[in-house]
Formats: C-alpha cells, sequence, structure tokens
C-alpha cells in the first residue's frame, strides 16, 4: 500500500526500486513527540529508498559502517554543504540523546484504527534492554559508533 501510494518511488529523492543496484523501497515512519505527557505517535509511513533510508537513520548507518555513503546522499539530495550537514547530522544525534533519555508511551492508533493487529510491544521501561539484546544478538554495538578505518566519519558527526 505505501509504495503504491508512492507511485513506486521514493517520497524524497524520487528513486525507483532498482535490484541491480540493490535499492530496495522501504515503508519510514514518521513521528510526533509529546514532551509534557512523553507520548510517541506514529503519524504516517512513507515510501523511502535504501538510499535515503539509510540517511534518514544514520546512526543505523554507523552501526552498518556505510555512514560515509549515507553522509554523501544526504548531501547530494538535500542540497546541504558538507558544514551544513555536519550541523544537521550531530543536532539530529544531540535531539536523539535527549529524546532517548525518555521511556515514550507509543501511540499506534494509525494501525489499529486501520484494522491492523499488532503484535504486543515491550513496555515503555523496557524497550532500550530489548533494542540492545537484539543489537546484541546479531553482533552489532549497542550504541552507534564511529569505525575506526574511516576518515570520514568524524566529519559526519559533528560541526568544525
Amino acid at each position: 500500500m505505501i509504495t503504491g501510494r508512492a507511485g513506486r518511488r521514493c517520497e524524497i529523492c524520487g528513486a525507483a526500486e532498482d535490484r541491480e543496484a540493490k535499492r530496495w523501497l522501504k515503508a519510514h515512519e514518521r513521528w510526533t513527540f509529546d514532551d509534557t505527557t512523553h507520548v510517541q505517535t506514529l503519524k504516517r509511513l512513507i515510501c523511502l529508498c535504501t538510499d535515503c533510508h539509510t540517511a534518514t537513520h544514520f546512526g543505523h548507518a554507523l552501526v552498518l559502517g556505510i555512514e560515509t555513503q549515507a553522509f554523501a546522499h544526504l548531501v547530494k539530495v538535500t542540497g546541504m554543504g558538507e558544514s551544513q550537514a555536519r550541523r544537521h547530522v550531530s543536532s539530529a544525534f544531540t535531539l536523539w540523546e535527549k529524546r532517548s533519555r525518555i521511556a515514550w508511551s507509543l501511540d499506534l492508533g494509525i494501525l489499529t484504527n486501520a484494522g491492523i493487529a499488532l503484535a504486543p510491544s515491550p513496555e515503555a521501561q523496557d524497550r532500550a534492554r530489548v533494542a540492545e539484546e537484539t543489537l546484541r544478538s546479531v553482533g552489532a554495538p549497542a550504541v552507534p559508533r564511529q569505525s575506526g578505518s574511516d576518515s570520514a566519519v568524524p566529519r559526519t558527526l559533528g560541526p568544525r
């Protein structure tokens, strides 16, 4: 439904799926966060290509060791200069760190009101532990880190 609604194209860059290039179309979530009630509400699901999805989830790109490619795609698609993009990524990590200190309640009404049955999710206070256990089970670090072999990584994480 999501890819069909988007005309089988990425809603950010307009790219289509290309199996030879290993570019897929993925569903990406858009959330709002109420800092007073600590409710995280799913507002929309959009269609993103692999490259835009990876750039959007930059911390995941760090875990996978593909942050250089994600950063290059961010710069290309947004038209930001490198230093502006570095500030953008740094601000996103600052916001992520702030929000990660809160045990958010999830409002998934957009799905349940559409008749979608959901598997129970972990309670808010258990989600960080479950995420860390999941990352460890696949051999990934529990917290995004810089890969030591790529000299471009520090430039992508903060303003210079």
